[in-house]
Formats: structure tokens, C-alpha cells, sequence
């Protein structure tokens, strides 16, 4: 089951701060199996605005890696994933669960009970 995954802001800080080799490894293996990565645009904004500059290198080389798309915000997605988030305010977490449904991937992070809140029938593989 290692077509591909979404990766949350929890999986992007992973990989920058290198915290654990899990989210690495998962996203290496997807890669390597010939699946794929996706990034929502909003989850690498929030990471890109905490990170220092020493660890943003690490996310600049996923994000150039073939195989890995930063999903982007755009107006034709607003619609839907305001209704996924339903008066939520977290935009990340309503993006994610977007770009969940929409390549059938799961989403890599730590905080999976939360995002099945959204939507009930995504995949979630749970950080360490």
C-alpha cells in the first residue's frame, strides 16, 4: 500500500528537522516504488513560516524531487474544501483531506484523528 502520500505539516516539519527518519523513509520508498508525493501548498506555507532557513534546504530538495507536487491553493478549490472544514478555521487540515480524496493517497501525520474528523474514509498513516 505504498502508492503514494499526502504529507501534513507534522510530516513536513519531520522531514525539515529530520525529528525521525519515518516520514523520510516513507516518502523515499513511495518515490522509489513509483508512487508519488503531494503537498498541499498550504501545509509547506505554514512549515516555510516556522522553519529556520538552515532546515527550509531540506523541503527545497523534496519539493524539486520528480515525482513530488505541491498541490496549490487555488480559487477553484476554495469552494470545497470550506465545505470540508465545515466553520473549521484550519486551512491545512481542510487541504489535506482535499488532496487525500482527490489522489486516493493517505495522509503522513501525527495528527490522524483529527483529520478522520473531516472525512471519515481517507487512509491515515500515523507518525511515530
Amino acid at each position: 500500500m505504498l502508492p503514494g502520500r499526502v504529507l501534513d505539516v507534522s510530516a513536513l516539519i519531520d522531514i525539515a528537522v529530520a525529528k525521525t527518519e519515518y516520514s523520510r523513509s516513507i516518502a523515499a520508498m513511495c518515490l522509489f516504488r513509483g508512487g508519488g508525493i503531494c503537498i498541499p501548498a498550504t501545509s509547506l506555507a505554514a512549515v516555510l513560516s516556522i522553519s529556520p532557513i538552515s532546515t527550509q534546504v531540506e523541503l527545497f530538495e523534496l519539493v524539486t524531487t520528480p515525482g513530488v507536487v505541491v498541490d496549490d491553493f487555488t480559487y477553484g478549490k476554495v469552494g470545497d474544501i470550506a465545505e470540508i472544514l465545515d466553520g473549521s478555521r484550519d486551512i491545512t487540515a481542510g487541504h489535506a483531506v482535499w488532496c487525500a480524496r482527490n489522489t486516493k493517497w493517505p495522509i503522513l501525520t501525527d495528527r490522524g484523528g483529527e483529520l478522520s474528523q473531516y472525512d471519515q474514509h481517507i487512509a491515515i498513516d500515523p507518525l511515530p
